[in-house]
């Protein structure tokens, strides 16, 4: 027969489970929500007495597809870019940096699970007054195309 205290474990081990399974279910609908949608920030410093200004440009994604094969193509595709010079890969990190003598750079892909990747991108220029944050976003666009993954603007 069932005692009482058995009972009363088997229901609250019950709603637990329900429970960690709803949770699973609103991250996975949220992760969904971001796959694709590149995100970005900006910001730049007023010019010093004499000096010039810096700014910083980030902008990232979150895509379908493992992250060795997209930092493969982001390598391939900075070798193809005749405008920037890598200066520095790291294939354990699977990030590299790169210049294209002005401004300095550096892109990032981070494995969040076997086939969902973030891919990350960066730069900082001293002394250039206009932003560089269209530039990167086009850049992360043509890495989703270059995929074959979906990928827009955040806010489209």
């Amino acid at each position: 027969m069932w005692q009482p205290k058995t009972m009363v474990r088997l229901c609250v081990s019950g709603m637990l489970l329900l429970a960690t399974g709803t949770a699973a279910a609103q991250w996975v609908f949220l992760a969904r929500q971001a796959i694709g949608r590149v995100e970005q920030m900006q910001q730049s410093s007023a010019q010093a007495a004499g000096g010039a200004g810096a700014s910083y440009g980030v902008a990232s994604v979150i895509i379908e597809v493992p992250p060795a094969k997209v930092f493969d193509t982001v390598k391939s595709m900075l070798g193809k870019n005749t405008e920037v010079r890598v200066t520095k890969t790291d294939e354990a990190r699977r990030s590299a940096e790169f210049t294209d003598g002005r401004q300095i750079g550096g892109i990032q892909v981070s494995q969040l699970g076997d086939s969902l990747s973030q891919l990350m991108v960066s730069t900082a220029h001293p002394g250039i007054p206009t932003s560089t944050s269209s530039t990167i976003v086009e850049r992360i666009l043509n890495v989703c195309k270059e995929l074959g993954v979906s990928c827009q603007r955040s806010g489209s």
